[in-house]
């Protein structure tokens, strides 16, 4: 060792500790800064891909199930069996801008719960769907795993084209509510203000589920996951209040002439605002009778009243109300004799009608929402057997209904329907209120496990599982609004449909231009039209007869309403005259139905001297 110590140069960069590779990237970026401005951006990698799939038109249909629905024909509730993405693409142009409410629970991204499709086909197809690596058009289905180098952005790209599609279908006054743990809440949350705008935000809530809390080894109990709440348009979006609970709270509340109240805020102004210089006119004497408490704003020189002003340590302070204000709400005024004198506070009256209400608190803690409870209600529909884990808590998903305030009458949808939570829900909210709020549930018809209790059941697929508990959840509550249950499906054209030009032969032309399949039923047909007419899906439908022949009336009214279809064999120039005298809005018809082209040629006259404003189509 020397006696000196070593001289250190500080214009010397190379002698300090400095990440030389690091300093070279930043002076990359800083030039790549100069050719353009930065700005902060939300990607991820496939995120043009998925921005594409949003925009991409399906090419699947709706098919009809009337076996699997309960009251077929009347009901106005929906439950879609298929890819939910499908299915929102099929909805986009019936429903647009047309739901109250959107609630879902999509796959938390644990590492065991997502599934998705790659879109990659593989060659030995027929080998593959039998392990179950693929789907039945060959796109291979993968586990989400975390040691995926595209884990987060995988989840993100599922998510980014449903978001896109909800947030078109709701309301400008509507809501989605979106439920998430952990693994990506925070990529949930950018997601949505991309989607929905960082202005539409409501509130993030930490929902209680677990009371006594999950032990996960890490050193904490886990007691809560997450609930983001955005709207369509924040300007046109109240949040909602909450119905009380029975028990304890209701003893807050007391009963007069006009309804259920409880003791509000003191009507003394407080705060920056409060002094009487900053509202001079809410100032003013206020007379207290010493025995009964009333008040006046009448000056009263007798012994029996008290004469009072707003006072904080000898400050003039103001009213919250005025003077008329004051007296014509009388009755909402409570006067409380204390030590200094007397104190003055507003009725707190509830929102919901004439039940008490409270406002929401972004911590979501209440016993019902535990899981524990979602649990022992599956096993008391399913015979005391839990057919499906992890379901959403009924009074939850109730509560999100009423902070959505989207009124007795809305259209309430589900997209990651899973056990049919949501309808349940609903059907419970009409109960109790006489409510004539609609649903509409997809879900995917994904398998259950081989070595699951539900399997062992009966319950082949979770589709099958929501529909049974909606069933029964209809039945313990007294519901009779019912379901129709359609599944998204490949198109009616005929398998062979397409073909290369090499393929095509004169000779058989002929037998190519009738594409759409001879097998399809009455409502696969007009499901065919309500798709590509833009009519909602779940309007009523009535069965009539004219001639002897069916016709089938979907949402018809009166005239220019609705559709009206014939798909018979036996199609009458005097038939045809008694279905243009209906002037429904949309009049179609079967292909196979005309024998010559001079039929239809009758047909588009005869409805055009009738009923010139229906649009008339043939299938």
């Amino acid at each position: 060792m020397t006696d000196r110590p070593e001289k250190i140069d500080l214009s010397d960069v190379k002698s300090r500790k400095v990440d030389e590779n690091m300093l070279n990237e930043l002076r990359d970026l800083f030039e790549k800064a100069d050719e353009q401005k930065e700005r902060y951006d939300f990607t991820w990698n496939g995120k043009a891909k998925a921005y594409f799939e949003a925009a991409s038109p399906s090419t699947k249909t709706l098919k009809p199930d009337e076996k699997e629905s309960v009251d077929f024909k009347n009901s106005e509730n929906l439950f879609i069996t298929g890819d939910n993405l499908e299915a929102l693409k099929l909805m986009q142009e019936s429903y647009l801008g047309k739901i109250d409410m959107i609630y879902i629970d999509p796959p938390y991204n644990t590492g065991k719960d997502f599934v998705y499709h790659d879109n990659f086909r593989k060659n030995k197809k027929d080998s593959d769907l039998s392990e179950g690596n693929v789907d039945e058009e060959g796109n291979r289905l993968v586990k989400n795993e975390k040691s995926s180098g595209r884990y987060h952005s995988d989840w993100l790209s599922m998510m980014y084209p449903r978001l896109k599609i909800s947030r078109d279908l709701l309301k400008d006054s509507g809501s989605i509510f979106v439920s998430i743990g952990d693994a990506e809440q925070a990529n949930l949350k950018l997601l949505m203000d991309e989607v929905f705008g960082e202005d539409n935000f409501v509130y993030e809530l930490s929902v209680v589920t677990s009371l006594n809390g999950n032990d996960n080894s890490s050193g904490m109990m886990e007691t809560n996951e997450y609930a983001f709440i955005y709207s369509k348009d924040k300007e046109k979006f109240d949040v909602g209040v909450l119905p009380i609970d029975e028990g304890e709270e209701l003893l807050e509340w007391n009963q007069d002439e006009k309804g259920y109240w409880k003791v509000g805020g003191s009507l003394k102004a407080t705060g920056i605002n409060a002094p009487r210089s900053a509202r001079p006119k809410l100032f003013y004497p206020i007379w207290i009778n010493k025995e009964t408490l009333d008040f006046s704003l009448t000056p009263k020189n007798s012994d029996e009243w008290d004469k009072i002003i707003p006072l904080t340590n000898g400050e003039e302070m103001r009213w919250y109300w005025s003077k008329d204000k004051m007296t014509r709400d009388k009755d909402d005024v409570i006067v409380k004799k204390v030590k200094d004198g007397y104190s003055l506070y507003k009725k707190q009256r509830p929102a919901l009608g004439d039940l008490p209400s409270k406002r929401g608190k972004t911590t979501f803690y209440s016993p019902k929402y535990s899981t524990s409870n979602s649990n022992s209600l599956i096993k008391k529909y399913f015979n005391g057997k839990k057919i499906f884990d992890y379901s959403k808590s009924v009074d939850l998903i109730k509560d999100f209904i009423s902070l959505s305030n989207s009124g007795d009458d809305a259209i309430i949808m589900d997209a990651f329907a899973g056990s049919g939570t949501t309808a349940d829900a609903v059907m419970r909210q009409n109960k109790e209120d006489g409510g004539n709020r609609k649903f509409i549930m997809v879900t995917l018809d994904e398998k259950t496990p081989l070595d699951s209790l539900a399997f062992s059941n009966g319950y082949k697929t979770i589709d099958k599982i929501s529909k049974d508990r909606i069933k029964k959840a209809a039945k313990t509550i007294g519901d009779n609004s019912g379901f129709r249950a359609l599944t998204v499906s490949n198109t009616n054209l005929r398998d062979d449909v397409f073909k290369k030009s090499s393929e095509l032969q004169q000779g058989q032309l002929i037998m190519d231009i009738d594409n759409n399949s001879d097998n399809r039923s009455d409502y696969e047909l007009l499901y065919d039209v309500l798709i590509s007419s833009a009519f909602e899906y779940n309007r009523p439908i009535s069965i009539d007869n004219l001639d002897g022949e069916k016709i089938i009336k979907y949402d018809y009214f009166g005239e220019l309403s609705g559709v009206i279809g014939y798909f018979g064999e036996n199609l009458t120039d005097d038939l045809i005259r008694k279905i243009a005298s209906l002037k429904p809005l949309v009049a179609v018809f079967k292909e196979s139905t005309f024998d010559k082209s001079s039929q239809k040629v009758n047909l588009l006259e005869q409805f055009r001297i009738t009923s010139p404003d229906t649009k008339v189509k043939v299938i």
